[in-house]
């Protein structure tokens, strides 16, 4: 043996062997030291763009939570209590700042556990440095440096392409889904990925000097969900301000002459105002909202399910429809060749030679690994034949190829899209192994160069290459479990249909075989969205088709949750009202996803359901005690402005700030806050807001006729009677929330109620003990206490009802 022909030998071995381990062919490329790095690190650190990272600070947690507008105006009634010396009216700042402390403190909890998240998932990308290649934080690359691009890639920085080809989508900058094709000396975009070839490439621009940031368009990178929970809190928050604001100005003008901070009468009317403001505010209903959520994370956490955004626990405990990619989400991401069916006579590709078209690519998926582990020659010395040019593969394309100099050019892929009219003649064979799960990979030759491959190009069919997945172990419990909650799936795949169709039917996903469709060349939207309601499986489908799939469901009103692992989901999950990446995937798609699963099982997705619908369903529940306290109070402002425009004597707000305190802490407050745990994974129907609406209007229009009416008796103390009478229908609503009783629910009944009656007795009651008793005394007091416990009554029996009736 030649010396020169040894030399042949040891390169193909290290090529083979280098392109296993570092999936790379760019070796000669040294990159920057990392002194060099460490020096124009420091020189650019300016100029990185803080926004890109969205990421928040311990002090940025403190600061949104203690400067919102609510508090606010808690600052200004404490200040007015402060100055006219009624301290014991202050109790509402212990409850409130230990509901802000432990939304502080949980909020922090859940940051720390982001950030450990973090630095095991999204912030690294790989570069050459010292002719090594490695990985580092985002943060950390500097211009001058060389990106390691391959399919699934992101790419980080503005950068020229030195070596390598590439197809790119930049739908993140531009909207089209449009594959372009990057050759050496092309600008590549920061925020734009790879969909399939690799290649090096320098780092020209960072921070806020990058195209991306120019645009302003970081927010694209994630699409923070919208649900319905935070629009209806939105809306609330914004109806609360809007009839706040005007209503505080006309109480306090009505009786402007009552109000001086040296006179006793004077502070009935300046503490009834204070208390207007206290009790109108429902504060403790979004701290609540915000803590749940916050807890829901913790616990998500745990298992391995990271969510980006605390409202998306609510979006999938909703979703209508779950679909589906097939590989590494239902299948482990594993793949092995079983059976390979030789078709051709002709001696056209030798072992070696089908060893370095395996290992001509970067072993960055299951198909691809399960070649090279079945094809690649990897301890066999030859002299290997001379590559001219090569294509990765795409999920657009649905094959890859090499063109040799002497051989010709060598394709594997999907037989359908490669052969097109020539496909009838292994058609058969293909629709036999395929509706037994197996995915079929075809081994095609032609003389034609790559590039003038088309649709009408003949090829010399060489084998049929069978390979079988492997179903997680938790596919089937998991989906079973979304089945017997009535949420759809569908699984949108580019493999062929009859092989996802077998796993459908293991799955149980589908029964009629008529709800399977092959989309090959089917790009009509309108005809799109038609199909996408009338069959369960698709197969062969393009990025693009995936996303008019969901655009055809989001029609019919319908809410989608995506899970994906590969690039090719990206437009889907840009669509769907929540997105759902694997820790095994393209780390493009984990950007892009709401929630990530760590280990890429789908174990945790039922947990994710039922924390939405314990969340939900209980916020449900307490938010009518919180909004009964507003909805009333608004009431009686009401009541209490048209009293002043036409009496003749001025009559200051019923309740003070100490009274509603009371009601506040013992019957609304801390038991929200333990219901609130209650585990409930019942289904979530209605409108939220609707819903807890039509349970707090009767409530609040009981409190407020409780006041008209004791304002037309005669020597009643109207305020004092209107708070016991406001308590019992508080105490009622906690007994009708704490339904179905349990022990602790009756200890935390019994505990509210006692310190209720023993606070309120010992600093309110306790001097005016007369004045209860000729309350007791008077008919037209124990009248309207008597409609009170009959609206009970009938709202107790009228609830029991409807419940048997929807039974």
């Amino acid at each position: 043996m030649s010396k020169k022909k040894k030399l042949l030998q040891d390169d193909s071995l290290n090529e083979v062997e280098n392109k296993k381990k570092n999936k790379m062919s760019f070796f000669h490329l040294k990159g920057l030291t990392n002194q060099e790095a460490e020096i124009r690190f420091v020189q650019e650190q300016k100029k990185y763009t803080p926004n890109i990272d969205n990421n928040i600070k311990i002090k940025d947690i403190i600061f949104n939570n203690l400067f919102t507008f609510f508090n606010l105006l808690l600052l200004i009634v404490t200040i007015i209590i402060i100055t006219i010396k009624q301290y014991k009216h202050l109790i509402f700042l212990f409850i409130n700042s230990l509901n802000l402390l432990i939304n502080i403190i949980q909020e922090i909890k859940a940051k720390k556990i982001l950030d450990k998240i973090s630095l095991l998932t999204l912030n690294n990308t790989k570069v050459i440095r010292n002719g090594h290649l490695i990985e580092v934080p985002i943060k950390k690359i500097v211009c001058g440096d060389i990106l390691f691009l391959e399919s699934g890639s992101q790419i980080t920085a503005d950068a020229y392409l030195k070596e390598g080809l590439l197809e790119v989508n930049e739908s993140m900058l531009t909207g089209e889904s449009k594959l372009i094709f990057k050759k050496k000396g092309d600008f590549l975009y920061s925020g734009s990925y790879v969909v399939s070839g690799h290649g090096s490439a320098e780092v020209t621009a960072t921070g806020i000097n990058m195209y991306i940031s120019k645009l302003t368009l970081e927010a694209k990178k994630y699409k923070k969900i919208q649900t319905p929970l935070t629009k209806h809190l939105s809306y609330l928050i914004l109806t609360i301000i809007y009839i706040l604001i005007p209503t505080t100005l006309a109480l306090f003008f009505c009786s402007l002459k009552e109000y001086s901070f040296n006179s006793l009468a004077s502070n009935e009317f300046i503490l009834g105002l204070c208390g207007f403001v206290l009790g109108s505010l429902p504060s403790g209903l979004f701290l609540l909202t915000t803590l749940m959520l916050t807890v829901g994370f913790i616990k998500l956490s745990r298992q391995k399910a990271y969510m980006k955004d605390l409202f998306g626990i609510e979006m999938l405990a909703q979703i209508d429809v779950l679909c589906l990619d097939k590989t590494g989400t239902i299948t482990d991401g594993t793949m092995k060749v079983e059976e390979v069916a030789e078709y051709s006579k002709k001696n056209l590709i030798s072992p070696q030679l089908m060893s370095q078209l395996v290992g001509a690519f970067p072993n960055n998926n299951a198909t691809q690994k399960a070649l090279y582990d079945k094809f690649a020659l990897k301890n066999l010395i030859f002299e290997p034949s001379k590559i001219i040019n090569s294509q990765s593969f795409s999920s657009l394309r649905k094959y890859s190829a090499v063109q040799f100099e002497k051989e010709g050019t060598f394709i594997l892929g999907a037989p359908e899209f490669i052969l097109q009219k020539q496909f009838i003649q292994i058609k058969k064979d293909v629709e036999i192994k395929t509706k037994l799960g197996y995915r079929a990979i075809l081994l095609a030759q032609t003389e034609k160069p790559l590039d003038c491959i088309n649709e009408q190009t003949n090829f010399e069919i060489i084998s049929l290459i069978y390979l079988k997945e492997h179903l997680k172990e938790d596919a089937f419990a998991t989906l079973e479990y979304f089945r017997q909650n009535n949420i759809k799936i569908k699984i949108i795949s580019g493999d062929n249909q009859n092989t996802i169709a077998y796993i459908a039917k293991k799955l149980k996903i589908i029964k009629n075989p008529q709800k399977i469709i092959n989309l090959t060349n089917i790009y009509d939207k309108q005809e799109i969205t038609k199909l996408s309601m009338a069959y369960d499986v698709f197969g062969r489908v393009t990025p693009e088709q995936k996303k008019m799939i969901l655009q055809g469901l989001k029609q019919n009103n319908l809410k989608i949750a995506m899970i994906g692992d590969g690039v090719n989901d990206i437009l889907a999950f840009k669509e769907a009202d929540i997105s759902i990446a694997m820790a095994s995937g393209s780390k493009a798609t984990q950007k892009i996803a709401n929630l990530v699963m760590l280990d890429s099982k789908f174990s945790a997705l039922p947990q994710v359901v039922a924390e939405g619908r314990r969340i939900i369903n209980n916020l449900k529940k307490i938010s009518v005690l919180f909004l009964v306290k507003t909805m009333s109070v608004f009431g009686l402002a009401l009541i209490n402005l048209f009293i002043n425009c036409f009496a003749s004597t001025k009559h200051p707000f019923p309740l003070q700030p100490f009274q509603i305190n009371l009601m506040d802490a013992f019957f609304i407050g801390v038991p929200s806050f333990w219901l609130s745990l209650e585990a409930n994974n019942q289904k979530i129907k209605n409108n939220f807001l609707k819903s807890v609406l039509k349970r707090t209007f009767p409530f609040a229009l009981l409190i407020s006729f409780n006041y008209l009416f004791l304002f037309c008796c005669e020597n009643l103390p109207i305020s004092l009677l209107l708070n016991i009478l406001s308590a019992l229908t508080f105490f009622y609503l906690l007994i009708d929330n704490c339904e179905p009783f349990n022990k602790w629910k009756m200890l935390l009944v019994h505990l509210m109620f006692g310190s209720f009656i023993f606070t309120f007795w010992f600093l309110e009651l306790r001097d005016k003990s007369e004045l209860i008793l000729s309350a007791l005394q008077n008919q037209q007091f124990l009248v309207l206490l008597l409609i009170n416990i009959i609206f009970f009554v009938v709202y107790f029996f009228k609830k029991k009802i409807n419940f048997v009736q929807k039974i």
